[in-house]
């Protein structure tokens, strides 16, 4: 006599995807941004578990640290509302948006 398998379900929900903090694209690849810079942190005695992070996609991750001083990140913009305050970020937010996530976003 043949067993009877149990009924199980294999279906497991679906994450829903991470959006990017600043430009708010669904990417697949998002990084921790670290809101006071991994360097500035140490330098204010602050252990590196306990910096705050926000997801962040790689072009958006690459323009701040292209743009800005670790300095200026940890000191003027060490916020999500600060970064999006600032009018550079605001006209990289919005060009970025229009770009494929296929497409390699290069920051120079």
């Amino acid at each position: 006599m043949a067993r009877k398998r149990p009924e199980t379900s294999w279906h497991v929900e679906p994450k829903p995807p991470e959006v990017c903090v600043l430009c708010g694209r669904e990417a697949p690849n998002l990084t921790d941004h670290h809101l006071v810079p991994k360097s500035q942190g140490r330098r204010q005695g602050v252990k590196l578990g306990e910096i705050p992070t926000v997801k962040m996609c790689p072009a958006c991750q690459g323009y701040l640290s292209k743009t800005f001083s670790n300095a200026e990140l940890a000191n003027e913009l060490n916020t999500v509302e600060a970064m999006l305050a600032r009018e550079e970020v605001q006209k990289f937010v919005k060009w970025v948006q229009k770009q494929p996530l296929t497409k390699g976003v290069r920051v120079h």
